[in-house]
């Protein structure tokens, strides 16, 4: 299913030119690559004085990756079975808890967001 259209008065539609030496070009590149945002999502968002956040990139090993992904995709197919009608099977509420708690252990390890 596409996503629905912007209403008109919400398109961006005007474009705003500015000339940046090569550095400072490069700088705002890496500013926007660390906060995990596109050049023209980043310049926005300084400009209207919207927050930006510096993305934290999680290094785990491949073991770890592939058993968060094995759980991303159980709770996945877990909230598909429930919107669909099927119960939940027991256990569930306390496993999705433990889900949380692990989240939360493992958040707490990360930098702080500026």
């Amino acid at each position: 299913m596409a996503r629905p259209r912007l209403d008109v008065s919400d398109r961006r539609t005007r474009t705003i030119g500015v000339r940046l030496t090569s550095a400072e070009a490069v700088d705002l590149a890496d500013r926007a690559s660390s906060a995990g945002l596109t050049t023209a999502a980043y310049v926005r968002r300084a400009v209207l004085g919207r927050r930006i956040r510096s993305a934290t990139v999680l290094r785990i090993g491949a073991e770890d990756r592939r058993e968060l992904h094995r759980i991303g995709v159980n709770l996945n197919q877990l909230a598909r079975a429930m919107n669909a009608g099927v119960p939940a099977p027991p256990g569930t509420r306390e496993a999705v808890d433990r889900i949380g708690e692990l989240v939360a252990e493992l958040l707490a390890h990360l930098p702080a967001a500026g």
